[in-house]
């Protein structure tokens, strides 16, 4: 467990180093690619032996050396220091595509899957000037694939059809892509409403905490000056003995002591006023 704290804590500590830290939405997108890193790398040091010893067995030599690629790029992007995570992103994003289009020539076309959980991630880690950005790099290796399949210029590994087969399939593979790169990014935009709404509103309140806090003190502090002087003069006037010069003395005193208390109340009424309008 302590370990595995560690682990976490060295991939955050490397990949968010440079990521803004301000907890808008863009944060947590750089922290849902950290997140995607911390767990890929197991799952894929565990895939990586079969997947070896699978190649080795078939005598696919390039395949060994792509996937013992693949992985070293992945423990690149996550413990090398001072990278740029928008650079760790797209190496990512490259070694997947990389990855995928590898796969689908030695293991068949049941590994457009791949391509298409690239399509997801990448769409959710980065954010493309072009939406569709990885919807069409899926488009260009399918056509790249069924132009070379046609031409008689590739073969796939153990397995034979038809260019329309190949076509169908990755037809389906390229709507899927472009479903993905349209739908993903509408819930990314409707998080953003909603995210800066909740910021919106949030900063609304601490203002009508700091004004509450404000009042508070007014009441306890402010106010406390010309009510105890109120007092303390309406006691003296209760003297029997003060002659009429003290007694004006003390009524010209207490008008003051009033206008500012009542000069304070206003102020009070009003800071209560401006928080009963940010609500």
């Amino acid at each position: 467990m302590i370990i595995w704290k560690k682990y976490i804590s060295a991939i955050k500590r490397n990949v968010l180093v440079s990521s803004n830290q301000n907890k808008k939405l863009n944060y947590w997108r750089d922290d849902m690619f950290s997140n995607t890193l911390i767990f890929i790398i197991p799952m894929g040091i565990i895939t990586l032996i079969p997947s070896l010893y699978w190649a080795l067995d078939s005598g696919y030599y390039p395949m060994v050396v792509i996937d013992l690629t693949s992985v070293l790029i992945i423990l690149f992007i996550a413990f090398k220091k001072g990278i740029k995570i928008k650079h760790r992103k797209l190496l990512f994003i490259g070694n997947l595509y990389v990855l995928s289009f590898s796969l689908i020539y030695y293991v068949g076309l049941n590994s457009t899957l791949y391509l298409l959980a690239s399509c997801f991630l990448s769409v959710f880690i980065y954010s493309f000037k072009n939406k569709y950005t990885p919807a069409l790099l899926n488009f260009y290796i399918s056509a790249i694939y069924t132009s070379l399949y046609y031409f008689d210029l590739i073969s796939f590994k153990n397995i034979t059809f038809s260019p329309y087969e190949l076509i169908a399939i990755f037809s389906n593979l390229i709507f899927l892509s472009f479903l993905i790169c349209s739908l993903i990014p509408r819930l990314f935009e409707k998080l953003n409403e909603r995210f800066q709404q909740n910021l919106v509103h949030t900063k609304k309140i601490e203002k009508q905490n700091n004004l509450l806090k404000e009042i508070t003190w007014i009441q306890s502090h402010v106010v406390r000056t010309p009510l105890s002087r109120l007092m303390a003069l309406t006691e003296l006037l209760k003297e029997a003995n003060i002659s009429e010069e003290e007694k004006k003395f003390f009524l010209d005193n207490i008008i003051i002591s009033s206008g500012e208390l009542d000069c304070i109340i206003r102020d009070i009424v009003q800071k209560s006023e401006n928080v009963h309008a940010e609500e």
